[in-house]
């Protein structure tokens, strides 16, 4: 690979101590650019740098390998667009900590249209997925691209809903395009490559970590003019995506939900700070300018994206109806806790919590328990 500018640039957004902000400030104090860091020796890098940035930049061959990441960029079909480039997204110049480059998959893709982020936990209940489907496919099937995370849970469900009814979606990773997060999720991101694309800040091979996501989190909310949030504990990265939105100047919306579930917890609190409390898709459309001609907040219709009405009760009889009340009353349970509770063996519940689960009456959750579906 050529060391030009642009390669220059993602040699230096992969150098530990070289952020975005570092990055562009030294691009406009050393004379040339910051790309002529590369270019210097030790003596002339110190009048630029501190000694540890200096010492780094020495060894820069020693976190990036030019001919190695071309050569991996040309088998993913992938690229890297620098914030100088036209086909770099116009949503995120006004920011200052925006990425010096993304590496995107599929080479050349250009965003266009409008966008709206769907974020929330990675362990949701039957509703918070529902409802993140639902928003999901109503906002992608009104022509915005669905924006996350591809982690687990919420952000898994709205990428799914986006490309199940036809819409698009785009997924920002906390780690490289090497190191898909969760691996589980590798069919998913070969899908959403097709759609909107996979784009990330991160050098290929740049494994997920907890500083990670917060800085992908920050991609997520300056891609979108939007964020809607579905099921949040009270600390996690959807509240991370909101706030970095809101001081943005993104639309905040939040879906709430059950007052003593504790993964709504910081869904009501974002409520509390004052992001707007939605149950339906039309009422973010009507936020956002983007009613159908003809379509009036009077001519709604019911809320297909809220709290799922609740059918009629099962008929059932014997174990599978004690079991059927105790998630009524205690709304989740692992297998263990029902086999105590109800006073019998924990192999009899495996099954009985299996078969009602093939019969579409319990949902198994991330964490294991079970609810009613």
């Amino acid at each position: 690979m050529k060391l030009d500018r642009r390669t220059s640039l993602m040699i230096l957004a992969a150098l530990p101590g070289f952020g975005p902000v570092r990055i562009r400030k030294l691009d406009q104090t050393v004379p040339g650019g910051a790309d002529q860091l590369l270019r210097m020796d030790e003596t002339r890098r110190r009048h630029w740098c501190p000694p540890g940035m200096a010492g780094e930049l020495a060894r820069w061959r020693v976190h990036f390998d030019p001919d190695r990441v071309g050569e991996e960029l040309e088998r993913l079909d992938a690229d890297f667009v620098t914030f100088e480039d036209a086909d770099y997204p116009e949503c995120l110049q006004p920011f200052s900590d925006r990425p010096v480059g993304l590496y995107r998959r599929r080479a050349g893709l250009v965003l266009s249209g409008r966008q709206v982020a769907v974020v929330g936990t990675r362990q949701p209940s039957a509703y918070g997925r529902k409802v993140a489907r639902d928003f999901a496919a109503g906002l992608a099937g009104r022509g915005f691209t669905i924006v996350s995370g591809l982690a687990e849970g919420i952000d898994t469900e709205a990428h799914r809903a986006a490309l199940e009814c036809g819409g698009r979606t785009l997924a920002v990773l906390g780690g490289g395009l090497n190191r898909c997060y969760p691996s589980s999720n590798k069919p998913l991101l070969e899908i959403i490559k097709k759609s909107g694309g996979v784009w990330t800040e991160f050098p290929l091979w740049r494994s997920a970590d907890r500083r990670s996501f917060p800085q992908r989190n920050r991609i997520v909310a300056a891609l979108s003019e939007a964020v809607v949030v579905v099921e949040s504990g009270s600390a996690g990265g959807s509240l991370i995506t909101a706030r970095m939105a809101s001081e943005q100047g993104r639309s905040v919306y939040v879906v709430p939900g059950r007052i003593d579930s504790p993964e709504s917890m910081g869904c009501h609190a974002l409520i509390r700070d004052g992001a707007q409390l939605v149950t339906s898709v039309e009422e973010i459309l009507q936020d956002l300018d983007y009613l159908p001609a003809g379509l009036s907040p009077a001519h709604r219709q019911p809320a297909t994206s809220g709290r799922p009405r609740p059918g009629p009760e099962p008929e059932l009889s014997g174990p599978q109806a004690r079991v059927w009340e105790f998630l009524g009353e205690q709304r989740q349970a692992h297998p263990d806790s029902l086999a105590n509770s109800l006073e019998m063996p924990v192999a009899r519940i495996n099954a009985l919590v299996l078969e009602m689960e093939l019969a579409g009456l319990l949902c198994r959750r991330l964490d294991g328990c079970y609810e009613r579906a």
